[in-house]
């Protein structure tokens, strides 16, 4: 899990706490199985596992007491050296259920880690479902960090993945499809008999299956989900839980032959290196197995059963919705995004039942819901009386918070639910006024000018050149659709005013340069590849703070909303699968990201924005006397001693010849670099802004090139009252090592800010080191997204790491380290990003 995902995790289980929605501790002195108690509260409990009821099975209280009394509490040793004799009975017990070679585990997880390192191997390729349980994604990291190449497809998508298996099987002998049985979060299940088909007809292909939520509750002998629905397949790898249902500890991969699973049990890293399954639960797992193997595990399946499809009933008649209606004891109540959830639990709580809710990263960020379980313990009045209370809270939650039946419905691709077609009126919100201009010409420049022209490049001007070029352009990749809204309250008073833009953007923006370089290849065939529509603040090229929030006033959470309940429409109409309010400089500002994530967008922290705000010296000395100590050497050896070398020319150039030879430049950066992977900017951006009087084109010409009289590097930027914006760079390659002349353009940028008068030099992102050498100070910078639709992110992650992108960086002329020097595998700051000073491709890259 990376830093940006333990960063949304720790908000979302934070606020949950906060509102006492997670993490609870039942307070009861006893168990019984239908009830807990949590906070003084006693709670018919729905979110249990525990699908058969079996925990309070005598046979299984028995055999727990028995193994404890004749083996303690533990047997403390790696399986690798000795394990208690119980291990080979259970073992033996299961290998009759499920008629095939069993390996017992720790956990179901570690299972997975396991097994999935040994019978996968370098060769191979991976197919995951996008749904597929988190353990069985842990375990892939493993794969990848081995090399193994690895990839996506959308939920239970047999197309493509008929499709991706014709694609690999050209390189690849095996390729290994990762899916559930019954999936955790919806409970709904694999297409079993389309991928026995596909088995069938790709020799190379291999299924490695996790049931752990399908295991006892049906198939013969409890044997699973899956394996009532097909054999156990020679080129197949199944995992269960002994946990759940079948009401003990660990789990158990079943497996196509001896030779394999002995394999694993030798090689499995957590078969060697982690603690066994100690004998009180052993003794309860071998309880359990003889009672799947006697005819009474059909009694506690029917019964189970005849719950299920009471549930499905009453949920039916009640016309409350459901992603998925199959016979799996998981249910899921769709209702969207954070606030909606927690107070459907909180209602649910109160009124005496306790369930889960189910919020992003678990489920996407607009797709969670109310989960819980059916088992044995309950009964059917319970189900009577937990469908009657959702019917009853759920339009009223809805209407509480503000949101819309169409728009849960419209959120899962689901009818508009029954029980909502009736709901109650939202609740009263101070009443605003949403004006909406398609095009700048129709606002006041003197007015927009007074919000935004201070705040980065967002002038009135600049935006209609923006509109000029982009609005109207021929290539799709290249064109944006412009709104600008203005939120009033009853008086007329604007809360809110800002503009977006909707635009097609490439989902790898932010990926590692070797796994964009490879998206670049499949892009030569296909253009629009990972690629999706954005809805997002500003434009991809203007820098600054596009939100103007009167803070002071009492709606501005509502105006808020209102601008997200605008672009949301927007995205819905033009197919966007993604939503950006950016950005936001410096600390956390807590109330605001609050409020954002209440609307159901998730922090994004984006790469430190470097700037220059000591611009108060009076020569080169003085700029170099305030250096810190640590750089003042490397300035004086990689740039000062060039400075001579160099002729400055801060004229725009005056003829088209002129600059198309600075365009140039900027097309030289941007073929070789990926790490901020965005569309190239079109010559016209260029040829408009070079027009506009806030706008300088510093030029570098070298005095002993080969071509003197062209520039070898030249720096686009905009110059406001007191910011100076150093936006897009450009460089002649031939002359990187030799005159260090990335860092000299930005020194020379540096002098030109100054001169200019302004108070702060902006040098956006990235290549910390090196813009350290010319005095830059980093501040955070953080974004606000919200994905309908993760596919192509969960591709683009799987890409990380595979063994099919190794060795391919980028070109040898950028394999240089941040400050320039050699190293292999690094890349020249420079070049860290198409067109940017920073190396964040001209801030053009950033959405």
């Amino acid at each position: 899990m990376n830093d940006d995902r333990i960063n949304s995790l720790h908000d979302i289980m934070a606020y949950g706490l906060q509102r006492r929605a997670a993490q609870h501790v039942t307070e009861d002195e006893t168990l019984g199985g239908r009830t807990i108690t949590v906070d003084g509260r006693k709670l018919v409990n729905f979110g249990s596992c525990s699908y058969l009821g079996l925990e309070h099975h005598p046979a299984l209280v028995e055999g727990t007491i028995d193994a404890v009394r004749k083996f303690g509490t533990q047997f403390s040793s790696s399986r690798a050296y000795t394990s208690l004799g119980l291990y080979s009975t259970l073992e033996a017990s299961l290998e009759r259920i499920f008629e095939a070679p069993t390996v017992i585990t720790p956990t179901t997880t570690l299972g997975h880690m396991s097994a999935l390192p040994v019978v996968v191997q370098q060769a191979d390729a991976v197919i995951m479902d996008m749904q597929v349980h988190s353990s069985v994604q842990m375990a892939a990291q493993l794969l990848k960090a081995a090399g193994v190449p690895t990839h996506v497809i959308r939920h239970n998508d047999m197309a493509a993945l008929d499709k991706k298996i014709r694609q690999l099987k050209v390189r690849h002998a095996r390729i290994w499809y990762l899916a559930d049985g019954v999936y955790s979060m919806y409970g709904d299940y694999a297409p079993l008999d389309e991928i026995q088909r596909l088995l069938e007809v790709h020799r190379q292909l291999h299924f490695y299956v996790d049931d752990a939520h399908g295991m006892s509750w049906t198939g013969r002998h409890g044997a699973g989900y899956v394996r009532s629905r097909m054999g156990h397949h020679p080129r197949m790898v199944q995992a269960v839980s002994l946990n759940k249902a079948f009401a003990a500890a660990g789990g158990a991969v079943i497996f196509p032959n001896r030779e394999m699973a002995q394999k694993v049990r030798n090689c499995g890293g957590t078969m060697i290196f982690s603690g066994p399954i100690q004998p009180p639960l052993l003794g309860a797992a071998i309880a359990s197995a003889s009672l799947h193997l006697s005819p009474e595990i059909e009694v506690h399946q029917k019964k189970l059963a005849g719950l299920v499809e009471h549930m499905n009933g009453r949920l039916e008649e009640a016309g409350l919705p459901q992603p998925y209606r199959n016979e799996s004891p998981l249910f899921f109540v769709p209702s969207g995004l954070l606030d909606l959830n927690i107070n459907l639990f909180k209602r649910m709580f109160e009124d005496g039942f306790y369930i889960n809710s189910a919020n992003f990263p678990a489920v996407p960020m607009k797709r969670g819901g109310l989960r819980f379980m059916v088992h044995a313990h309950l009964e059917t009045s319970d189900i009577d009386d937990l469908v009657a209370a959702l019917a009853y809270h759920y339009p009223r939650a809805l209407a509480e918070e503000g949101q819309t039946a169409k728009g849960v419905a419209k959120s899962f691709g689901i009818e508009v639910p029954p029980v909502l077609k009736t709901a109650l009126l939202p609740r009263r919100a101070p009443k605003l006024r949403m004006v909406i201009r398609r095009s700048i010409r129709e606002i006041d420049a003197t007015t927009w000018d007074a919000r935004f022209a201070h705040r980065g490049n967002l002038a009135h001007s600049i935006v209609e050149r923006l509109e000029e070029v982009f609005a109207t352009a021929d290539d799709p990749a290249q064109r944006w659709d412009f709104e600008y809204v203005d939120v009033l309250d009853e008086r007329g008073r604007c809360v809110l005013s800002t503009f977006f833009t909707c635009a097609v953007v490439k989902d790898d923006m932010f990926a590692p340069a070797h796994v964009s370089q490879r998206i670049e290849e499949q892009r030569r065939e296909d253009p629009a590849y990972l690629t999706s529509r954005a809805v997002m603040l500003g434009s991809l090229i203007t820098k600054g703070d596009h939100l103007w929030l009167d803070r002071t006033h009492l709606a501005w959470r509502e105006a808020l909303r209102a601008l997200m309940d605008r672009m949301s429409e927007v995205a819905t109409t033009a197919g966007a699968s993604q939503l950006m309010f950016r950005e936001f400089y410096g600390g956390l500002d807590a109330e605001l990201n609050r409020a954002l994530e209440d609307l159901g967008l998730a922090r994004m922290p984006l790469p430190n924005n470097g700037y220059v705000d000591e611009l108060t010296w009076d020569d080169v000395d003085g700029f170099v006397a305030q250096l810190p100590r640590r750089y003042r050497s490397d300035l004086r050896r990689e740039v000062l001693r060039h400075q001579d070398a160099f002729e400055v020319v801060t004229a725009r150039p005056e003829t088209p010849a002129e600059l198309a030879e600075c365009y140039e430049l900027y097309e030289q950066v941007f073929a070789r670099s990926f790490d901020m992977n965005v569309h190239q900017l079109p010559y016209a951006y260029f040829e408009t802004m070079n027009q506009h009087p806030d706008f300088e084109v510093l030029r570098l010409y070298l005095r002993d090139a080969d071509e003197p009289d062209k520039p070898v590097a030249v720096m686009f930027s905009h110059r406001g009252a007191h910011l100076y914006n150093a936006m897009i760079v450009g460089m002649d390659y031939r002359y990187l090592r030799s005159h260090d002349v990335y860092k000299q353009v930005l020194f020379q940028t540096v002098l030109r800010a100054r001169a200019s008068g302004a108070q702060r030099l902006d040098l956006a992102f990235t290549a910390e080191q090196v813009k350290k050498k010319v005095g830059a100070k980093f501040e955070s910078t953080t974004a606000y997204v919200q994905l309908s639709d993760h596919y192509n992110h969960a591709v683009i992650d799987a890409m990380m790491g595979s063994g099919d992108v190794s060795g391919r960086r980028s070109a040898p002329a950028t394999s240089r380290t941040s400050d320039g020097s050699r190293a292999g595998r690094s890349r020249s700051s420079a070049t860290r990003t198409r067109g940017s000073p920073s190396g964040d491709r001209a801030r053009s890259a950033r959405p």
